[in-house]
């Protein structure tokens, strides 16, 4: 029977390669999962931005004319400086747009707009013109893209900006939230014209990375690595810089009747924009969000330089409107600008934007919410607020939960070491037949209810929560700049590469005291040092808090490892099988 024969063919390879593949196949994993991004190197063939100035407003640097020299420096325009809920906003009547945004606490300490001081580029930057940069019609209520606002503090905590001319008068307030890291922006027309004047009001946020900045390293995405996102109803667009929706026309990616957030996030930090007017009972114009990763290179650059740059933007675009002569139309957003903490999102805008969805968890985020809430229970709870003890604890408790699936592995390992002398007559009996000793091998197995392959289904059931675990503490807020034993932030790497020598030598200790049943000497040497070498090396650029729960799960497998030497000597005799 040659087709049964050549299925039962190098069933005990097979079986003696398994947990190598499984952890290549681990790794393999994660490497494509996370890490394996084809740098774009395809240049976008955007048009050309226009701006119709208003007279007296100064052109930035950037704006150049071919064959006319750079403008000078424009001048920066009154500031009015707002003090927040855990930040400082300062804005610019240039525009009327914001120019910093500090993070005040010592643990965020930074300015989180990280554009540069260029007036196209400041966050909560707003345009109201039907079609920009063409020349005014008279059905413009607005006739210019660009001007200067005149400013009113109105206190510390909010600014008033102004325009008026013949057609219109717009009033532009920002005021600080009660919430953490929240703008509130009120923008209100009125027609002073005696005709009906049509206009299209859009609000817009920006950030500004280089490659050299979002570029990862072995084992590890950048931090800084940034999404840019829209969200609607139970619907989450999520748009990375390469995206194929940048490089073509309309190079924009719109998604319409936006009624929750437009955003843009790396791991730690979030800018988000939320319409008020599209708020659940409100009744207002849902907008449409409009994301765009832009690229920005000098002539002497290729797109995927270290030094060429991204602009990405994340704008609110309102339906047109026609206003009739003294009539009004008010827009309202709340602009969040800070770190992707659960709690403050989760209470962001009132809650409803549901800005907990900024942190992506990735395919197995279902689980990776749990574990989330199991780790933060801990931490309250157990560990007396120290975020270490909290991954140990976890980790401890994983490893107790996932017992009997371990158990599953256990038993099978001391089956086949209990089987081995009869494995060994096996051997030297058909050492000249492969064929019968396959055969007399499955009948073996199959007399004595064993499955060769019997631990490898426990452990490949285990992968959704390693995969779940692994983006919970590679992205967690909680670890930012947190401190434990040496670490002086969990969510960087050992700054001294101790935790990384560690840990290999804990696997390789782990993989000499396994015994290493049906495997050839180079596969054997292959487990005991080639893999060990490889999460030390991936470990010397992941985050602390990674290598907490690694060296942790390491110890207790060394534990339990040798629990199980202890009883079952040898392979030792399993529970008598019923039946």
């Amino acid at each position: 029977m040659p087709p049964v024969v050549r299925r039962t063919e190098s069933f005990m390879d097979r079986n003696s390669l398994s947990r190598v593949l499984l952890i290549a196949a681990l790794g393999i994993g994660i490497w494509m999962f996370f890490f394996n991004k084809k740098p774009n190197t395809q240049a976008q063939e955007l048009p050309a931005e226009a701006y119709v100035n208003a007279p007296g407003f100064a052109p930035d640097t950037i704006d150049v004319t071919p064959g006319k020299p750079t403008p000078p420096p424009p001048p920066f325009g009154d500031i009015c400086t707002i003090q927040g809920n855990r930040f400082r906003a300062e804005l610019s009547s240039r525009g009327a747009g914001l120019t910093h945004f500090y993070l005040t606490e010592r643990a965020y300490a930074g300015d989180v707009s990280t554009t540069p001081d260029i007036e196209r580029w400041h966050n909560l930057r707003t345009e109201f013109r039907v079609h920009p940069g063409a020349p005014a019609s008279p059905d413009d209520q607005v006739e210019y893209d660009r001007f200067d606002w005149s400013l009113e503090r109105l206190g510390e905590r909010g600014c008033a900006f102004s325009f008026r001319d013949d057609r219109v008068s717009i009033t532009k307030t920002v005021r600080a939230g009660e919430r953490p890291f929240e703008l509130g922006i009120e923008t209100t027309l009125t027609n002073l014209s005696d005709a009906p004047k049509k206009h299209a009001a859009t609000i817009e946020i920006f950030a500004w990375r280089k490659n050299s900045e979002v570029k990862g390293k072995l084992g590890r995405v950048s931090p800084l690595q940034t999404n840019l996102e829209c969200a609607r109803s139970d619907e989450v667009k999520r748009k990375a810089k390469d995206d194929d929706a940048f490089k073509k026309p309309p190079f924009w990616f719109d998604l319409p009747l936006t009624d929750r957030y437009a955003a843009i996030a790396n791991y730690y930090f979030a800018q988000a924009l939320v319409p008020l007017e599209a708020a659940p009972g409100v009744g207002g114009d849902k907008p449409t969000c409009s994301i765009l990763s832009e690229q920005w290179y000098d002539a002497k650059q290729q797109p995927d330089d270290d030094d060429a740059a991204d602009v990405y933007h994340a704008r609110l675009e309102y339906p047109s409107r026609t206003l009739a002569p003294g009539e009004k139309a008010t827009y309202r957003e709340i602009a969040f600008f800070g770190p992707k903490e659960r709690g403050a999102l989760a209470e962001a805008a009132g809650g409803w934007p549901k800005l907990g969805d900024l942190i992506n968890l990735g395919t197995f985020s279902p689980v990776a919410k749990v574990l989330v809430a199991i780790i933060t229970w801990i931490h309250a709870r157990l560990t007396f607020n120290n975020w270490g003890l909290a991954i140990i604890v976890l980790t401890i408790g994983l490893r107790m939960a996932l017992f009997p699936l371990t158990w599953k592995q256990i038993q099978s390992t001391i089956a086949m070491r209990r089987l081995k002398p009869e494995i060994d007559v096996l051997n030297d009996k058909f050492k000249d037949d492969a064929q019968a000793k396959n055969l007399a091998m499955m009948e073996l197995w199959r007399k004595n209810k064993v499955n060769p392959l019997g631990g490898c289904l426990p452990a490949l059931v285990q992968m959704p929560i390693w995969f779940a675990l692994y983006a919970t503490l590679q992205t967690a807020i909680e670890f930012y700049h947190t401190h434990f034993l040496w670490f002086k932030d969990l969510s960087a790497p050992d700054p001294f590469y101790v935790l990384p020598l560690i840990l290999g030598g804990a696997m390789i200790v782990q993989q000499r005291i396994v015994p290493q049943q049906g495997m050839d000497p180079l596969q054997a040497k292959m487990m005991a040092y080639l893999m060990p070498a490889f999460f030390t090396v991936m470990m010397l650029f992941l985050p602390a808090a990674l290598g907490v729960y690694m060296l942790t799960n390491s110890v207790l497998g060394i534990t339990q490892q040798l629990v199980v030497e202890k009883l079952f000597p040898g392979g030792g005799k399993l529970p008598a099988r019923k039946g």
